[in-house]
């Protein structure tokens, strides 16, 4: 039997897997191939049943990084009050404060989809009351929207300093990682850092003698 979701809201899930889609967008295709060898997983879409299946140790590790940085950046929006979490009890609606996100306790609650209001229990006999978590659909969607009409195109006078800062990136984990983080630099929130753009400047980085460029290795 499908678990009630009230009306106008999304589990934490599907609100991951919509943020994924605007936010990492090129990756689609690439998630649907991943995707065949994933047959008996069928939630609602591939991008969903890309992140159902992140955590799993035979997924590519390019798709883990985007379900973690995906999962970051939400709990960023969420700690800055730019977008709630909602649980629901016998006596209504009720948010998760901004400050929570910022907890500790916070790991692992958005892809569960489960809010602790008293925290989890720390005896494995001891019960403690949990809930469904949910974000609202068209608060959702005007985040995301606003996100993407907001960005101005880079100007091409700042190709150096996307560069320069792409330097201080070169011990993320990987491409995926490193765009995300290039993004989330105060100084360039208000442009639209496209994949073409991205990789322009990192074919544009110095490399050390004897050192491969990745799209070479």
């Amino acid at each position: 039997m499908p678990e009630f979701c009230p009306d106008g809201y999304i589990p934490t899930l599907q609100a991951i897997a919509r943020a994924a889609e605007r936010w990492f967008a090129e990756p689609d295709e690439k998630l649907e191939k991943g995707m065949e060898s994933q047959p008996e997983r069928k939630p609602e879409g591939h991008i969903e049943q890309a992140v159902r299946a992140f955590a799993e140790p035979e997924f590519p590790a390019e798709f883990q990084q985007i379900a973690t940085q995906t999962i970051l950046r939400m709990r960023n929006l969420l700690h800055r009050g730019e977008l709630t979490a909602y649980y629901f009890d016998s006596q209504g609606r009720h948010s998760v404060p901004p400050k929570f996100w910022a907890a500790a306790e916070a790991n692992g609650v958005l892809p569960a989809g489960e809010y602790w209001p008293f925290g989890k229990p720390s005896r494995v006999h001891e019960t403690r009351l949990k809930y469904d978590l949910f974000i609202g659909q068209l608060e959702l969607n005007r985040l995301l929207s606003e996100e993407t009409t907001r960005k101005r195109p880079l100007p091409r006078s700042k190709m150096g300093d996307v560069i320069a800062a792409l330097r201080g990136l070169e011990d993320l984990p990987n491409r995926t990682a490193q765009l995300q983080a290039l993004r989330e630099l105060p100084q360039f929130r208000e442009y639209e850092i496209t994949h073409a753009i991205f990789r322009e400047a990192t074919r544009n980085l110095p490399r050390k003698p004897g050192q491969r460029s990745r799209e070479e290795s």
